[in-house]
This record gives C-alpha cells, sequence and structure tokens, in this order.
C-alpha cells in the first residue's frame, strides 16, 4: 500500500525550514528516526481594516490634520480605528500600558512567541535592573501592531528601502533580514521586540527616500503623514525593546537606523551618545572583546561601531569643536570588503575579501576619513592633530602638515576604491563623487586665503588657482549628485561641504578673474544658481542682499570684458540690478555679524554646513 500524502510540511520539517516529501513518515524523518507528526498550520490571515473603510479613515484623519493647522475648531472622529477580533483577543492577553511608560507586562507563554523568540531568551544576558522585562520584551507591543502597514506595503518599503537606504549605511545584513521580513509580515503578532524596532526604522527610512508624490501614489497617504506614524512608531518600538538598558546589537541596529532619519538636527546628536555608550557596554570598540564569537556577529557589530563613530565625529566637529580621542574610537579594523551574499550566520571562518568594488563601497569610503583621523591621533599621541584642526593653522608646520594630509588621504581614495569604480553603475557613481567631493572641500579649507599666513595675502598665484578650481569642481559635483535615486537626505548629510562658502569664494574671485576656461565655468555656475533658486533675487533676505551686491561688483568686471566681444548681458544680471537699484547696498559689519548668519533652513540646493565668516567676507574687497 502506497503511503499516504499530506498537503503540508511535518511539525519536524517546518521547524527546521528543510524540503519535506509530505510522505507519512517523510524521508527526512525517517533517516533521523524521528517521530513524524503532521499537524494542520495556523491561519496567518491578520484581521485588518476594511479597504473602503481603512481609505476613508486616511481622508478624513489628512482633513482634520489641515484643520488643526490652521487652527480651525472641530470635532475630531472618534473611534477612528476600526475594532478587529485580533484586538480584543490582545486586550483579553495583555494588560497593555501606554508607550514608553515603565509598567511591566505579563511574561507571555512559550506559545505566544515564537521558536527564534524563545532561543534568544535563552541566549540573552540578563539585566538585574530590569529583569522584570526580559521575557515581556521577546514580543511586539500590542499597541504597535495596528501601525504596521498591509503586508504588501510591508514588502514594498522593504524594496524601497534595499533600493535607496541600505547602500549607503549597511547596519543590517539585508538577505537575512529580508527574510525575517517576509516571514513575519504575514503573522506579525509574534514579532520580537527588536525586530519590530527595526521594521519600523526601516519603513520611515523608505519614506524618507521617496518623492511626496510616490508617497501618494504607492501608498495612498501623505509622505508626512506616512512619516510621522513609522517615526513615532520606531521611537515606541525602541522604548518596548528597552534601549536605554539594552546589550542586544539588532536593538542598537535599530537605534542607529533611526538616527539616520534626521542625522543634523541637535536631538539625534543628543541621542547619538546614548548609541556610543551602548556601544562601550556592548564592547564594539574593543578588539576580541569575545574570542568565541562567531564570524558573522563580529562584522556586523563592526559595520554598527563604525557609522557611530562617523556620526560621532561630525557632530563633535560641528556642534562641540572638539576631537574624539583614541579610547572613544577604539581599536577595530574596518569592515571587510564583502558583498553581503559573502556572509551568513552559520559561517565559521572569514570570507574571502575582495580588491575591487563591493556592496560597502560608499560606507567603506565614508568609513576612511573616520580611520585616518584615529591615525593621526595614535602617531600623534604627544600633540594630537587631525586633519580638521588642521584647517585654521597658519605655521610654515601647519602649510605642510596640510599637504601632506591631502596627499595622503587622495592616494587612499584613489588606489582603495576611486580606480574600482564603473561611473555607469550608480553606486560606484555616487561613492566616487562622495570621495572626490571630500578632497575638494578639504583643498578648499585647507588653500582659502583666512586659512593662510597673513590672510591670504602672500599667497601664491598656484595656490589661489587650486581654491578657485577646488570651489568650481566641488559645485559642479554637488549638481552631478543632485539627480540620484539614493536616499537625498543621506547624501546631503554625508557630504558635509560648505557649498554656499564655495559659492562666495567663485563671485568674489570673479571681481578679479575676467578670461579663461574656469572663469567661463565659473559664471555658467553663477548664472544656473540664480536661474534655479530665483529666491536669491528677493532684496528683503540680509543673505541674498550681500551675495547680490558681491555678484553685481563682479558683473561690472566681467562686462567691461564681454562687451567688446558682443556678448549679451545675462537676464538675471537685469533683473538683479533693477532690484538692487530700489533697495540701499547691505553692509554687514554694521548689521551685526550674528543676524547675517542664515537660517537653518537656507540652502536652496546648496549644503550650509559651517557659519560663513562674514567679516572675511567684508574684507574680500580689500585683499
Amino acid at each position: 500500500m502506497m503511503p499516504s500524502v499530506q498537503k503540508y510540511s511535518c511539525a519536524t520539517c517546518a521547524r527546521r525550514k528543510v524540503k519535506c516529501d509530505k510522505l507519512s513518515p517523510c524521508s527526512n524523518c525517517s533517516k533521523s528516526q524521528n517521530e513524524c507528526v503532521y499537524r494542520v498550520p495556523a491561519l496567518s490571515q491578520r484581521h485588518r481594516k476594511r479597504p473602503a473603510d481603512e481609505d476613508l479613515l486616511s481622508k478624513i484623519s489628512e482633513y482634520e490634520d489641515l484643520l488643526r493647522r490652521n487652527s480651525i475648531k472641530f470635532q475630531p472622529l472618534d473611534n477612528s480605528w476600526i475594532p478587529s477580533p485580533l484586538e480584543e483577543q490582545l486586550v483579553l492577553k495583555h494588560q497593555t500600558a501606554l508607550p514608553g511608560s515603565l509598567v511591566s507586562l505579563p511574561a507571555p507563554s512559550e506559545s505566544e512567541c515564537p521558536p527564534e523568540a524563545q532561543d534568544s531568551e535563552q541566549q540573552s544576558q540578563p539585566n538585574p535592573p530590569g529583569a522584570q522585562f526580559d521575557a515581556a520584551r521577546l514580543c511586539g507591543a500590542p499597541q504597535l501592531l495596528e501601525l504596521h502597514p498591509e503586508p504588501k506595503y510591508i514588502f514594498k518599503l522593504w524594496q524601497v528601502f534595499a533600493e535607496n537606504v541600505n547602500p549607503l549605511t549597511k547596519v543590517i545584513h539585508s538577505p537575512t533580514l529580508q527574510r525575517r521580513i517576509l516571514e513575519i509580515s504575514w503573522n506579525l503578532e509574534t514579532v520580537t521586540r527588536p525586530l519590530e524596532a527595526v521594521m519600523f526604522s526601516v519603513y520611515a527610512l523608505a519614506i524618507t527616500s521617496m518623492k511626496a508624490s510616490d508617497c501618494v501614489e504607492a501608498f495612498g497617504e501623505t509622505r508626512s503623514v506616512l512619516l510621522n506614524r513609522y517615526r513615532s512608531a520606531a521611537v515606541q518600538a525602541l522604548v518596548a525593546a528597552e534601549l536605554h538598558t539594552t546589550r542586544d546589537l539588532e536593538v542598537l541596529q535599530a537605534f542607529v537606523l533611526f538616527l539616520f532619519l534626521d542625522p543634523r538636527s541637535e536631538v539625534s546628536m543628543t541621542a547619538l551618545t546614548i548609541a556610543t555608550r551602548i556601544g562601550h557596554k556592548m564592547g564594539l570598540h574593543r578588539t576580541g572583546a569575545d574570542p568565541h564569537m562567531p564570524f558573522f556577529e563580529q562584522e556586523m557589530r563592526l559595520r554598527v561601531w563604525w557609522q557611530i563613530m562617523g556620526l560621532e565625529l561630525r557632530a563633535h566637529r560641528k556642534m562641540l569643536g572638539i576631537m574624539l580621542s583614541m579610547a572613544h574610537l577604539g581599536d577595530v579594523r574596518l569592515p571587510m570588503n564583502v558583498n553581503d551574499a559573502d556572509l551568513h550566520p552559520q559561517m565559521t571562518n572569514p570570507p574571502v575579501e575582495h580588491r575591487g568594488a563591493t556592496e560597502m563601497l560608499y560606507c567603506l569610503i565614508k568609513f576612511e576619513i573616520t580611520n585616518y583621523v584615529r591615525s593621526w591621533l595614535a602617531v600623534s599621541a604627544v600633540n594630537p592633530v587631525n586633519p580638521y584642526e588642521l584647517v585654521a593653522s597658519t605655521s610654515a608646520d601647519g602649510i605642510a602638515k596640510k599637504r601632506r594630509v591631502l596627499s595622503e588621504l587622495e592616494q587612499i581614495y584613489e588606489d582603495k576604491y576611486i580606480c574600482h569604480c564603473d561611473p555607469s553603475i550608480p553606486l560606484h557613481h555616487i561613492s566616487a563623487t562622495v570621495a572626490r567631493l571630500t578632497i575638494l572641500r578639504l583643498r578648499f579649507s585647507y588653500f582659502h586665503p583666512r586659512n593662510q599666513p597673513e590672510g591670504g595675502r602672500r599667497m601664491s598665484q598656484a595656490d589661489q588657482d587650486v581654491a578657485f578650481e577646488s570651489c568650481i569642481r566641488l559645485l559642479q559635483l554637488d549638481r552631478d549628485i543632485s539627480v540620484i535615486n539614493f536616499s537625498p537626505h543621506l547624501i546631503e548629510y554625508q557630504l558635509v561641504c560648505t557649498e554656499v562658502e564655495a559659492l562666495v569664494y567663485v563671485v568674489s574671485e570673479l571681481r578679479q578673474r575676467v578670461r579663461g576656461g574656469l572663469v567661463r565655468t565659473a559664471w555658467a555656475i553663477v548664472e544656473r544658481m540664480y536661474k534655479e533658486y530665483p529666491q536669491l533675487l528677493q532684496p528683503d533676505d540680509k543673505f541674498y542682499t550681500a551675495l547680490a551686491d558681491l555678484t553685481l561688483e563682479a558683473c561690472e568686471v566681467r562686462s567691461r570684458e564681454v562687451e567688446a566681444h558682443g556678448v549679451a548681458v545675462p537676464e538675471f544680471v537685469t533683473q538683479m540690478r533693477e532690484i538692487r537699484g530700489n533697495v540701499g547696498p547691505y553692509n554687514v559689519l554694521t548689521a551685526g555679524i550674528e543676524s547675517m548668519v542664515p537660517d537653518e533652513g537656507f540652502q536652496f540646493g546648496l549644503i550650509y554646513d559651517d557659519p560663513l565668516d562674514w567679516v572675511y567676507w567684508n574684507e574680500l574687497p580689500r585683499l
């Protein structure tokens, strides 16, 4: 008699996630002499709102937000979420607490948590101050379940994240996380809290990388509504995962991804100290912290730590003006130059490192500057010096060190990364561009007249040409990467370029330079800026007014050169002369330096990173 064939896998094969031939008993259980038991799998369909109701409620939510923003009183719709059988079951199972509160939840039974959660519980280290939370933290918080999107949207958001964000961060292992997210998306009641925190951070980062019109088309809701929802849910999920006491790598991964939502904000820079502290507690900064740790986990810990240090380096330079110490940065190596496909959780030995470009290209280029700073601190233990502190040095020794830094960094980028890039591959193109922009930004800062002896009055013509050319190429490359598909706010953040000051320097130099290929290119850039950003012609803004006066002065010099060749005056110059004819010149010194700093949101497509030196700007005509 032929053995019966089942419609689904046996319990053992399902648990081991291997192919089952569905015989009774199956071949796998026969070979391993295990009991072959078939159980009807539980239905994984989530009880959600009806599509028509969901669309209606989304529209109502948008209209209510519009009324609030316009201070119009109204009676908000009560019970916006339509109750489902799942919610009723959750109320009976859990004594829920408000998000972020310290009210403990009852520990779930083994049947309520997935097998991987039970394994995590056995392996996790106990935290004495919060021991009562250890069991409760393994399964997702009930109040967050309804904030997840539908499974089909979860997959869409993951795709957007994988294409637009992950190549720029590499905090997670893409193949592993993708499998886990796809498996859990139809059974979210069993999601672990660390994974849930990662998922909400992924949702939010995906939304930040999308255009507003694409969000409405793909998800039927506005970008702001979606971002607020998932960002708020990420905060709640991190609290539920006990971020304040965690030593869980996945929770830290979720937190680092969350910081990338708005890395330039002061809140993120302050919260960054929490990530650094957690990393130190976990020993991420020390080599050989646990010699028995699997290689896969070692590599993921390195990726997270170098991202934290990259954020730290910029935060300290921008907000505090101080440099990190060797003890703070740690002694760990850079992550390996490998693709995610070269790594898997069960691997016992390191993979063979690639010599060419990999998926880690962009991140390794970014990590290289931090590694270079660390190497300078290591060899200058008595009198630490770093590339950023060299900017204002005007001594002969300081000038020599500037040239050395530029030469060494440029050689590293060219030999290790740029020479392996294929410009036709988007990730290679953006990585090589960012590497070149890093060098250009340093070169411009180092050769800026104010960072030269006697304020640049004795600068050689060669050095003046270097600073001028660096500004022009910097503005050209900034334009080159403005049309990429990667997450724009992450690209903008990583560049750390002061394009505003570069534009000011170019316009200032054009008051003296009247011919040559670089001059023609510079005027093309200036004309493009005024065409694409008409707000530059506004007469009621102090910065725009000062820039317009400087531009008109350069235009007068330029006009005498081009009139002889019959070249027409650009339209933006004519408009600027009409506008400035009705407004008096703006003196940046008498107005006060503090009042002249552009607003935080001032960018018009450029990146404003450091305060402009208005005193120096006013002194430019006298050089």
